[in-house]
């Protein structure tokens, strides 16, 4: 029996059990198809966070305290550091970083958002992300002025306001010890990485002196720099943490995170999690191959007769070994494919979900393909080698 004969009465064997087949390829559907979901929605989620620091500058570096360190009055950034820093020929924008919390009064009565309230100034929006799509973002003005003014996002605006477009509102905003009445100068673009389904906090831009006026400390929390060359992130770090602990006098207070680092730490955690999580999905492919294994040994006892016919007409035990292999590489294989339009069709609903656009790649289809076969070939050895083993004149006593 050559190749296509083999694969026709495989095909044909399969079709006559549709209900058996079909349930033994529910291991292997349920295995592929996660593995293809974790992997296009992780793929999906690496690349919204690369496209955000893209988009951010890979120019940027994080001026910030250490944690673990006593740290004296002396040591926190000023408002003088700002202008210092300004003056380094490398340095292109400095953006200061104060945060706070406030909760503001939403659309629905009685009911309220805590929300990050963040303070900087106008160069702020070099440094990052954000994408004004309403109004105007802060300007030097708002920060030499102190002005109540804010900038919020798209999503908190259609919550307080009904509205996307809220430019003029005034938003009251709750700190712990007073309340600030904000105009609303801008609007930006909710988050697309599926943050703000979770119920995380919305975000609220202030200048930065603004919220010193509200806030129990006037330090800065943090410096966000952003440099003229990214090929110089990591000299330019070094020299800054430097600078600053001279100009405080002070050593090892400080520590520069430039956002290549960052997203290289993310990356390499989102890889370790879909590592795992595949890890864990692909134990479903090996209960799948074991289903296969278990199924193919009730076909050869099934068709015992016919193995001995078959012998009895001179095919070798190879051919009937060959033709055993086929079939337990038809099922997975089908069981591949299937989880494959499964897995696809999943994660593009997940995606939806957590509004993240998936990431497929043909690499991952043609691996899915070859990895089914496999199973196919390794649990489908045992039983067309006992099947070739039968004895011709026993198999055909068989009843």
């Amino acid at each position: 029996m050559n190749l296509t004969e083999s694969i026709k009465s495989a095909i044909m064997n399969v079709l006559a059990n549709k209900m058996r087949s079909l349930l033994t390829m529910l291991g292997i559907i349920i295995g592929i198809s996660s593995v293809i979901m974790i992997t296009s929605v992780g793929n999906g989620f690496k690349k919204s966070v690369s496209d955000t620091f893209s988009q951010m500058g890979v120019e940027g570096i994080k001026l910030d305290i250490k944690d673990d360190k006593e740290i004296k009055d002396s040591d926190y950034f000023t408002d003088s550091d700002i202008s210092f820093l300004k003056q380094i020929p490398d340095v292109k924008y400095v953006a200061p970083c104060v945060m706070n919390t406030c909760n503001v009064n939403l659309r629905t009565l009685g009911n309220t958002k805590m929300c990050v309230v963040l303070g900087s100034n106008d160069e702020l929006k070099y440094a990052s992300s954000i994408k004004v799509t309403s109004g105007r973002f802060l300007l030097s003005k708002d920060v030499t002025n102190h002005s109540s003014v804010a900038v919020i996002d798209s999503l908190l605006s259609r919550k307080i306001f009904g509205r996307e477009n809220s430019v003029g509102e005034k938003i009251k905003a709750k700190f712990k010890n007073t309340n600030l009445d904000l105009t609303v100068v801008g609007i930006f673009e909710s988050e697309d990485v599926g943050i703000a389904s979770f119920g995380m906090p919305s975000y609220i831009y202030v200048p930065y002196t603004t919220l010193l006026d509200v806030s129990s400390s006037q330090n800065l929390d943090m410096i966000r720099i952003t440099a003229y060359d990214k090929n110089k992130l990591d000299s330019l770090a070094t020299q800054l943490v430097r600078l600053l602990e001279i100009r405080h006098n002070t050593s090892d207070k400080y520590y520069a995170q430039n956002s290549v680092q960052t997203m290289d730490t993310i990356n390499n955690t989102l890889n370790m999690i879909t590592t795992f999580i595949v890890f864990v999905a692909a134990i479903s492919l090996l209960v799948g191959g074991i289903g296969v294994m278990n199924i193919m040994l009730v076909t050869v006892t099934e068709r015992t007769r016919e193995i001995g016919i078959r012998k009895s007409l001179g095919a070798t035990d190879n051919n009937i070994k060959f033709q055993f292999l086929v079939e337990a590489v038809i099922i997975t294989v089908i069981g591949g494919i299937i989880g494959i339009i499964v897995g696809y069709g999943g994660g593009i609903v997940i995606g939806n979900i957590v509004n993240i656009m998936p990431s497929f790649s043909i690499n991952s289809v043609i691996i899915t393909v070859l990895i089914s076969s496999a199973i196919g070939i390794i649990f489908g050895v045992y039983p067309a080698g006992k099947a070739a083993k039968l004895d011709p004149i026993e198999a055909l006593r068989y009843e």
